[in-house]
């Protein structure tokens, strides 16, 4: 009876695992601008300054995925929207470009600087920081080697 029993539960227990395992949901979707700076809107709901990464839930059938509309807005005044679909499972960036006859294009220009600059630091930032964590690093860290490239600091 025992047996049976086990049996049984296990046999319950596999037939519930494969409705658990992982499944996608939905689909991703990363906002950029050009120029970089602008603030995105969603539904009258800044998302914050491009860019952003979304994840949009598929519906019950599991078919495309409609975006809703995102807005960018750049500090001149100037807006541009966008939509789209998305098939569950799809991991893609989009570029929402600045419109070409918005006045005060230089402002925005002046403000992509910013972002740019901050871009390069990040990047420098890690690229330093990979250099450290090198075995080359680390071991003229620990004074066993002496070399003729000193980035490790």
């Amino acid at each position: 009876m025992k047996i049976l029993l086990t049996s049984l539960a296990l046999a319950a227990v596999a037939t519930l695992l494969p409705g658990c395992a992982t499944r996608e949901s939905g689909a991703k979707l990363t906002y950029e601008t050009s120029p970089a700076g602008a603030t995105l809107y969603e539904g009258g709901q800044s998302l914050g300054v491009a860019p952003v990464m979304r994840h949009y839930n598929a519906d019950a059938a599991g078919g495309q995925i409609r975006t809703p509309e995102v807005t960018a807005v750049w500090p001149s005044g100037a807006r541009a929207s966008f939509w789209t679909f998305l098939k569950v499972g799809d991991d893609n960036v989009t570029t929402i470009a600045r419109p070409d006859k918005a006045p005060n294009l230089q402002a925005d220009l002046d403000n992509a600087l910013k972002f740019q600059s901050a871009e390069d630091r990040l990047k420098e930032q890690n690229r330093r920081d990979i250099a450290r964590s090198s075995a080359r690093c680390q071991a003229q860290q620990q004074g066993g080697v002496v070399a003729g490239i000193d980035d490790c600091k």
